[in-house]
């Protein structure tokens, strides 16, 4: 089982994105708003990581390359610092723990801004701002998404909360603080840690990694 799902993640995200949409949209009136909003989230998240890997793709090479190159090379930017596998366990790990975890406790406000925060602002500033000054383009595999995605639900989210006054200060503060604090430790550290390894048994496949030069074609010689 976890072989194939190595193998076929990327795509399944779309399938698991779609399915999670069909189904919040056809179950809507029996969900709390917030539960639907959070719903409707953790889809668009599955759908980020089907637009950042697969179409229009060309992130795993961008981030061995350009984004976080530490000392990787040409020979080995399928694999390293990034992989398969710490991708993986990256996008479906934080799917599962910072959306999900916010539909089973629409009450606690903090939680369910977590992800709303991290997919609306964060994700808007490096797709938006990061990526794109990097690359030297108006548009990166991923800011669609954020932008027609993450990004209204955020407002949606945030509009209803202060609307019906459910929201305190502190709920932003710490919301940020955890939101930080699982982009540090867990997304950058923590799990790309546990499979970086230069001579990866993970690597990207060759059709993944060209995908980068047919959307961007050459950016600072990669």
């Amino acid at each position: 089982m976890m072989k194939f799902i190595l193998a076929h993640w990327i795509k399944l995200s779309a399938v698991i994105g779609a399915a999670v949409l069909v189904f919040t949209l056809a179950t809507w009136p029996h969900w709390h708003y917030l539960q639907a909003l959070a719903l409707l989230n953790l889809a668009v998240i599955f759908f980020h990581f089907f637009e950042e890997f697969e179409f229009p793709g060309g992130f795993p090479t961008f981030s061995n390359t350009l984004f976080a190159p530490k000392d990787s090379t040409p020979d080995i930017a399928d694999r390293y610092p990034l992989n398969n596998m710490s991708a993986l366990w990256v996008n479906w790990g934080t799917a599962l723990v910072m959306y999900l975890t916010p539909v089973f406790f629409p009450d606690v406000i903090w939680l369910g801004l977590v992800p709303m925060l991290f997919g609306g602002v964060a994700q808007l500033i490096v797709h938006g701002i990061v990526n794109n000054k990097m690359l030297n383009t108006w548009y990166n595999s991923g800011l669609f998404v954020v932008v027609f995605g993450h990004l209204p639900l955020m407002v949606a989210y945030i509009a209803y909360i202060e609307r019906h006054g459910l929201a305190a200060w502190w709920d932003y503060v710490i919301a940020v603080v955890l939101m930080v604090a699982w982009y540090v430790g867990v997304i950058r550290i923590l799990i790309p840690k546990l499979w970086e390894r230069k001579d990866s048994p993970y690597p990207f496949a060759p059709a993944l990694m060209e995908k980068f030069g047919k959307l961007y074609g050459k950016r600072r010689g990669v």
